[in-house]
């Protein structure tokens, strides 16, 4: 089921689906007597790919995930929570001994993982707890977010790992026998915030949101080059897609 869902929620991202209704509609157009149909898959392929590959269509779509949150930039002042654990969800890790360590995690967990240590630095005797598993590596991510963190300067006696969650909903359910009811700060990238509170919730738990690795921000303004299709923004057109497949199929599983 794990493997089922996450190739089709690759092939149900814009890149995928314009090259299959191209080739389908490529396919029509040659090889049977439907040439319109054919020719209209082939256009709905190329403006799909064309519109989810411009910034300010790409931005906007995910800018409605990742603005539902607030950064925790400092402690509010009206929060009487004694914070006891910073969760830190992993992003991707690949195990090479061949490159440093830090090239092993993705730039999506470094960045989660620095966000994570930031605030550990400034929480008075928290526990910094490191989540995320392995399926297709010999090494765990929590491990390897570990031996980053110590590279970071956090103690190794004030780490926890979660080494056997494969996705966010194993990490709510593991996470919960950890911190044993204690208040916690959940670090995660801004536009999977809103399909990890959800799920947490669902456990009974009420984490304090603090997004990172944020993709639009503020102080953005439109330049020439917004207006051309380009890789970046056709990336962030899949991260809001991969997200909101995500909460649907939580959703239909009953798992928020």
């Amino acid at each position: 089921m794990f493997l089922l869902k996450k190739i089709t929620a690759a092939l149900l991202t814009p890149l995928p689906l314009s090259i299959i209704a191209v080739l389908l509609g490529l396919l029509m157009l040659y090889c049977t007597k439907k040439a319109r149909s054919g020719k209209v898959l082939i256009l709905f392929g190329i403006t799909m790919l064309t519109l989810f590959s411009l910034p300010p269509i790409s931005n906007a779509l995910l800018e409605s995930l990742e603005n539902q949150y607030p950064a925790y930039l400092e402690h509010p002042i009206n929060n009487k929570r004694q914070i006891k654990h910073i969760v830190v969800l992993g992003g991707g890790h690949t195990s090479d001994p061949t490159v440093p360590v830090t090239s092993q995690i993705n730039t999506t967990t470094l960045a989660r993982l620095t966000e994570g240590v930031r605030l550990h630095k400034m929480t008075a005797g928290s526990r910094l707890i490191l989540s995320g598993g392995h399926l297709f590596d010999n090494k765990s991510e929590a491990e390897t977010m570990q031996t980053v963190a110590l590279l970071m300067g956090v103690k190794e006696s004030a780490i926890t790992l979660d080494k056997a969650s494969l996705d966010t909903k194993d990490q709510a359910l593991n996470i919960k026998t950890l911190i044993a009811g204690d208040d916690f700060i959940l670090v995660t990238s801004a536009s999977h915030m809103p399909r990890s509170m959800a799920l947490f919730h669902k456990q009974g738990m009420s984490p304090i949101a603090a997004p990172t690795n944020h993709t639009v921000l503020q102080a953005d303004r439109l330049s020439p080059g917004d207006f051309f299709p380009n890789a970046h923004a056709l990336r962030n057109s899949e991260k809001m897609i991969h997200e909101y497949l995500g909460i649907a199929w939580a959703k239909l599983r009953g798992q928020i």
